[in-house]
């Protein structure tokens, strides 16, 4: 979250705009036009704020209020690829940006949208500026598709996937918040009252399985696969629990980078009935994912303990 001195609703001052040098050409910025611009490769997950949204209904007794305006996400909202493009630091410091900048305004082509204008964030410049935050060109080795926003669309690792702005048009840099409906409404955290206390920025711990919702197994035991992530701090523990029983460790698998989901695995032994499997993620800052999930009128940020439901059958 950004302090509130750069909290929206403060006064704009020093407002720049970088104009058609940062159009999102290829041949502006991939390497073989624009050599000074190193093409960097980022492996990392994004998420939509969104994806749980649907558990709030669900899992909790206060559904969301108007959930028919909101995608009814329920856990594959998001997805995983290997990104390549040139370092947004590296783009803004061609433009020339000045050393007052304290936030970084992505600005989308695509204007079908509830804001009905085109699409923006306000991203703190010391994001903006991380090694990591790149202009994607790429996807898994191919040049993006229009669906994933090209011919060049913003990564932020980490943070929700709102920031990463496809089909980019254009840079703002400014000295202060720069407003949208997006930014100032719909992506921010909410106390218990529904008041807007700051912006929905980096995911918090999470975990889910790779299991269908009220999936059937039949009776045995099986190896149970899952991601953990968090946008902070890296994943160093899951731990899961059959139904109400003790909470037990899972095995962390491959360790793919510090913008990479964490693959886990959990062998339960389980009888014929119904059942729930509950998983939670710890961060190396010693953030867990807590067992209840405080209310948000939009259904953003859902990250507390899944019980997640399956039903196991006698075989033959």
């Amino acid at each position: 979250m950004v302090d509130d001195e750069h909290w929206y609703g403060k006064p704009e001052v020093g407002f720049r705009r970088l104009g058609t040098s940062l159009e999102p050409d290829r041949a502006d910025l991939g390497s073989t036009y624009t050599p000074q611009l190193e093409q960097v490769r980022v492996d990392a997950w994004l998420e939509c704020a969104g994806n749980g949204r649907r558990l709030f209904g669900l899992l909790t007794d206060t559904p969301l209020e108007d959930s028919a305006n909101n995608t009814p996400w329920l856990l594959s909202g998001m997805g995983q690829a290997s990104w390549t493009g040139p370092r947004l630091s590296s783009v803004l410091a061609l433009a020339g940006h000045d050393a007052t900048a304290a936030f970084v305004g992505p600005v989308g082509h695509d204007r079908d949208n509830p804001e009905g204008e085109p699409v923006r964030m306000s991203l703190p410049v010391n994001k903006a500026m991380h090694p990591d935050t790149i202009v994607a060109l790429t996807m898994n080795g191919e040049p993006l598709t229009t669906a994933h926003g090209a011919p060049a669309r913003l990564l932020v690792p980490g943070w929700v996937g709102a920031y990463s702005v496809k089909w980019l048009a254009e840079l703002e840099v400014s000295s202060a918040w720069i407003d949208s409906w997006r930014s100032n409404e719909y992506y921010v955290l909410r106390d218990e009252t529904g008041h807007a206390i700051g912006p929905a920025t980096a995911h918090p711990p999470k975990s889910h399985l790779c299991m269908d919702w009220t999936a059937e197994l039949p009776a045995g035991t099986h190896d149970v696969d899952g991601y953990a992530r968090c946008g902070v701090a890296p994943i160093v523990k899951v731990e899961w629990a059959l139904d109400d029983g003790p909470w037990q460790v899972a095995e962390l698998l491959d360790d793919l980078g510090r913008w990479a989901w964490r693959r886990f695995r959990l062998r339960v032994e389980v009888p014929s009935g119904a059942h729930v499997i509950r998983t939670r993620a710890t961060d190396a800052d010693g953030n867990t994912q807590p067992d209840i999930q405080q209310q948000h009128r939009d259904g953003v940020l859902w990250n507390a303990v899944i019980a997640h439901p399956f039903a196991v059958f006698e075989d033959g």
